[in-house]
């Protein structure tokens, strides 16, 4: 990228080309001119130089405007030019010498007298040529035209040279800051054309001819005078109130958190500071001071969660936050802010080595005020508590913007501000006071200022909550595991509200059954079950209304421990109402009298909906996943359920050095039963079995389908004279069950019992150890069936 000419260097350097022409002229004119001069040659200089020193002069919107232009007028028809270039010399040093700042740019100086040569040089050519065309009327004709090129003249150089020096266009400058003062010359013209014919006549008409003008211009002035006051407080209020409008503007960005009113005004007064340290002038000073202020008012075009995230961005969020410097540029355009303003908020996060953003900037590229609100920026947010990070002490912060000289930021300006830090930190609204010989990373302590207006807070609020309920929903959408979900919702609620008991509540029929609790009070709510249109809970659940700090007493739960029940005092109970309906309620349980606030209710309420969904997707994902380890028809687990239950009893039992049972049973008879009294009464005979064999284990045994008519049994601990036992049990259940059903003896159980870790070390073997004894049963008992069919035949004969 081909390097910018720094515009300051252009400034001075069309400074430096004006006096040197203005030289050029007065050293030919000098030498040109050696006419006399005369009383009114003295004359008009005294009254020149003591109108500058009195500070005498037309109103204007910025100040005022020398008069010696008047004297410069009346001086051209009397005077030589010579004398005439003294007299407007002599006015616009002195002027200028008055109006400069504490520390004088002599290069200004210079400029300014060298434009008023240049001007009066033409205003005489351009007289000098009318009374040559005109004789007879000439007077008349060339002072209106001298005041207009001298005007012309001096005003346009003047208007270019502000246009350069504060960027800004010179259409615009001259427009607002010039134009509207050419009357003021053309009045000077009458005035001078008065000055000039008056000499001709004698005194005692000229007193008559100047006292009531004098009196009426006097007159006319004051209410002129007058006027521009009160138009000039009125501007001041205007730009007053556009300050203040400002500053609420940009304190309504930056309250992602409540940020007190005097960090932005700390930020300004260090911007300030450090500007006049670097050399700035007081237009440059003004711009900063604005930018200061509106220098993230970009970011309302960035998603709150990404300037809000606590951690490292990710490339895809850090491209979506760099637009902001161009769109706060584009927004302080569009208000009408001088362009200075946006170009120092559209340059403020480049950096010193290109590296920065949004246009690359390198070294002097970057504009020296956007330089200097890049220091003075990191500086202060450093030493700013943030609600992701504890501020630095002020000596730590500027120890981190001095390794950042020559890196991001301008080595000059870094050198400037570690000279003026303190200081300014010592003026600041606000300050800081931080021990910088405290090793330990320190927070900040700020003395009391203002307090930031109601406004912000309600913003600050919004937003906040809009963030936890934007957390709210990771978390809830995080995992399928309800159980999980709540215990991480609850976690993160009691950083919000002061609450000691959660229960969430689930619609089970027409009742309320409490199905999480955390917290506690865990033994008053466990297994409690509350009636729908009843009590303050169910009134809720049917009516879809929550109630914040009701009685928790409006339910029945004194019955079921007193103390604990007393000593509850507010409620807050919110309805859960999912796409398919009330799913439930979510209670929030204090021992303080109105413990909760509306903030907490809309904060819950935000999230109702999201959570309804979640406890509704949980129970859809229980019920998949039970199906996919539940037998549909018996309500055992599977085949996938038992391996995983075998792998781990196994496991378990290795560790421990403990038995295991395994007992697998198949039902004799079965396919029978569906042949002869259909399928229906086969799948009722399988639901029979698995009931009674639920009911014969113990609390700590497994019973599993593995599908048919084949079940198994693991049994901890489990004795093989235990096992022989329970299995004649079983049989004799299962032949009890097939008389029940089908009215005669149509069905058995056989059964093959393996041990570990007698008769195997792995699932896989155990099983086909068990099932190669239940076959080896079954045929058994099928050849003593057979054996027995004809004696049966003979003794009923």
């Amino acid at each position: 990228m081909r390097r910018l000419e720094p515009v300051q260097e252009q400034s001075r350097r069309f400074e430096w080309t004006v006096v040197g022409t203005a030289l050029v002229w007065l050293a030919v004119q000098a030498y040109q001119d050696h006419e006399s001069g005369s009383l009114t040659y003295v004359l008009y200089l005294v009254l020149s130089a003591l109108s500058a020193l009195g500070r005498f002069g037309l109103p204007t919107v910025s100040g005022n405007i020398s008069v010696s232009f008047i004297f410069v007028l009346a001086a051209m028809p009397q005077l030589p030019l010579t004398e005439t270039l003294a007299i407007g010399i002599t006015g616009a040093a002195i002027h200028a010498l008055q109006n400069s700042p504490p520390r004088t740019d002599w290069l200004s100086l210079l400029f300014q007298v060298a434009v008023w040569v240049i001007g009066i040089e033409a205003a005489h050519a351009a007289y000098e040529q009318v009374l040559a065309a005109l004789p007879g009327i000439g007077l008349a004709a060339a002072m209106p035209l001298a005041s207009i090129v001298l005007f012309l003249v001096t005003a346009f150089p003047l208007a270019a040279a502000t246009s350069l020096h504060e960027r800004e266009l010179l259409r615009r400058v001259w427009k607002n800051r010039y134009l509207w003062s050419l009357p003021y010359y053309m009045a000077g013209a009458a005035i001078a054309g008065l000055l000039a014919t008056l000499p001709r006549i004698s005194w005692s008409y000229s007193a008559l001819i100047i006292v009531p003008a004098a009196l009426l211009v006097y007159y006319a002035y004051r209410l002129q005078l007058e006027s521009l006051a009160r138009e000039r407080q009125h501007a001041e209020e205007l730009a007053a109130m556009q300050l203040n409008m400002v500053e609420a503007l940009a304190l309504a960005v930056e309250s992602k958190d409540v940020t007190p009113l005097t960090d932005l005004q700390r930020m300004a007064h260090f911007a300030e500071g450090l500007g006049r340290a670097v050399g700035l002038e007081d237009e440059q000073i003004k711009a900063l001071r604005v930018a200061a202020v509106l220098h993230d008012i970009g970011q309302v075009a960035v998603p709150d969660h990404i300037i809000m995230k606590p951690g490292r961005l990710t490339p895809d969020e850090f491209q979506r936050l760099k637009v902001h410097p161009e769109v706060g540029a584009q927004i302080i355009e569009q208000a009408g802010f001088p362009r200075l303003v946006s170009e120092i908020v559209r340059a403020h996060h480049e950096r010193w080595d290109g590296t920065g953003y949004p246009a690359g900037l390198r070294g002097e590229e970057i504009p020296i005020e956007a330089r200097v609100l890049a220091a003075v920026d990191m500086l202060v947010a450093l030493n700013t508590e943030r609600r992701y990070r504890r501020a630095l002490s002020l000596d730590e912060a500027m120890e981190r913007v001095r390794q950042e000289a020559g890196l991001g930021l301008d080595p000059m300006v870094v050198a400037r501000l570690e000279c003026v830090y303190r200081k300014l930190d010592m003026e600041a609204p606000g300050r800081t006071v931080a021990a910088a010989s405290v090793p330990a990373p320190a927070p900040a302590v700020r003395s009391p200022g203002r307090c930031a207006p109601m406004f912000l807070h309600a913003i600050a609020e919004a937003r906040r909550e809009e963030q936890l309920v934007l957390e709210f929903s990771q978390i809830l959408g995080s995992s399928l595991d309800l159980e999980e979900t709540l215990n991480a919702l609850a976690r993160r609620l009691h950083a919000q509200m002061p609450f000691e008991t959660m229960v969430l509540f689930l619609k089970q029929g027409d009742q309320l059954r409490a199905s999480f609790i955390e917290g506690q009070n865990y033994t008053l709510f466990h297994g409690l079950a509350l009636r729908m249109n009843s009590g303050v809970t169910g009134r809720v659940a049917s009516t879809l209304r929550p109630v914040l700090n009701a009685p928790p007493t409006g339910d029945p739960i004194a019955h079921r421990n007193p103390v604990a029940a007393s000593a509850l005092k507010s409620a807050l109970i919110i309805p859960l109402d999912g796409p398919g309906g009330l799913v439930g309620t979510l209670n929030l349980y204090s021992a303080k009298q109105e413990a909760f606030t509306h903030a907490h209710l809309s904060l819950l309420l935000a999230i109702s909906s999201k959570l309804a969904v979640s406890v509704e997707n949980s129970a859809r994902f229980q019920e998949a996943e039970s199906r996919a380890t539940v037998d549909f028809l018996t309500g055992l687990p599977n085949a996938g359920a038992l391996f995983l239950h075998l792998q781990n009893e196994l496991a378990r039992c290795a560790r421990t050095d403990s038995t295991l049972g395994l007992l697998v049973c198949d039902l004799d008879g079965f396919k029978g039963v569906n042949d002869q009294f259909g399928h229906l009464a086969g799948n009722r005979l399988l639901q029979l079995v698995a009931q009674g064999l639920r009911e014969n284990c113990r609390e700590y045994d497994f019973v599993a389908r593995m599908g048919g008519d084949e079940f198994v049994l693991v049994l901890p601990g489990v004795t093989e004279e235990a096992v022989a036992t329970r299995l004649q049990r079983l049989r004799a259940y299962v032949e009890c069950c097939g008389i029940e059903l089908c009215g005669e003896k149509v069905v058995s159980l056989s059964g093959g019992a393996a041990f570990y870790p007698r008769d195997g070390q792995t699932a896989e073997e155990l099983l086909a150890r068990a099932d190669s004894k239940m076959y080896g049963e079954k045929k058994d008992r099928k050849q003593a069936a057979r054996l027995q069919a004809p004696a049966a035949r003979e003794a009923s004969a």
